[in-house]
């Protein structure tokens, strides 16, 4: 432990005065100096450095830094004899300045974060803007869906309509497959009132890990992010069933978009309505 100046008065060379005087910037044998110094009183300086144990040929040096530092001060009535000045008017207002000193280099450094932080921002806006893809017709569209999907290693999150849930149920083997090594499926779609819609969402359901939620009816774009990373972001033209349209897709890598996407499309459903068609 370090010691207390009540545990440590009388010693002129404890740590804790040493690590006081050298947070101030005072080297080890100027610490020793002066303490031993504040010890003696009124002496010379081979007296100072036989009770500060500092070698001959460094005391000199040290005192010399002192008297700089208006720390000692020598004798009017003889030059050799060395006084040591009151640590209150010397070395509080040097802890002041240091203080000060400090708390500027503080400022400086949460500046310099601040820097840091929007570069990391531009990059991160840079990065987006060049891993944007554009996938059109629908069939390309479908495609990448199926690579994404083949790829994917922990949840998908999909909000889509009723008829892109039906096109999405013609990948259900896809997605069970996924599922059976820890895929997460999440599906938010209108509803359709039609056999094949309620049959669609049982294919669906059948994957291991799914949950299937209704929500009310949207526009026509779907929006797939698959393990908080990728997101496929599409227009259905037209809204159907059918496998060929001139659907336009975007698909973007950003780890805080997908996430973002994937919260708000929690919050947009799910309703409490039954599947059409079902007993």
């Amino acid at each position: 432990m370090q010691p207390s100046p009540e545990t440590s008065e009388g010693s002129v060379n404890n740590d804790f005065h040493l690590s006081a005087l050298a947070s101030l910037g005072l080297s080890q044998y100027e610490s020793k100096c002066y303490l031993a110094s504040l010890q003696t009183g009124p002496a010379t300086i081979n007296q100072i450095g036989i009770i500060a144990g500092v070698p001959r040929t460094k005391v000199y040096g040290a005192v010399r830094k002192l008297v700089e530092r208006g720390l000692l001060e020598q004798s009017e009535d003889n030059p050799k004899i060395y006084l040591t000045r009151s640590p209150k008017e010397v070395l509080i207002p040097l802890m002041e300045r240091e203080l000060r000193r400090v708390k500027q280099g503080l400022d400086a450094l949460n500046e310099l974060e601040v820097i840091h932080r929007s570069m990391e921002y531009v990059k991160r806006a840079h990065s987006l803007s060049s891993t944007i893809r554009r996938y059109s017709p629908r069939s390309r569209v479908n495609d990448k869906i199926r690579e994404l999907f083949s790829t994917s290693e922990r949840k998908i999150v999909i909000l889509t309509t009723a008829n892109g849930l039906i096109r999405l149920s013609r990948m259900a083997s896809l997605l069970f497959e996924r599922s059976r090594v820890g895929m997460r499926l999440e599906i938010y779609s209108s509803t359709l009132d039609e056999p094949v819609f309620a049959t669609a969402v049982q294919s669906l359901r059948e994957v291991e890990n799914s949950k299937v939620s209704f929500i009310p009816p949207m526009v026509p774009v779907q929006i797939v992010s698959v393990d908080s990373k990728q997101l496929l972001i599409s227009e259905m033209k037209p809204d159907d069933t059918r496998d060929d349209g001139m659907d336009v897709g975007f698909l973007i890598e950003s780890g805080e978009l997908a996430e973002m996407l994937e919260d708000l499309i929690r919050v947009l459903g799910p309703i409490e309505r039954e599947v059409p068609g079902r007993m």
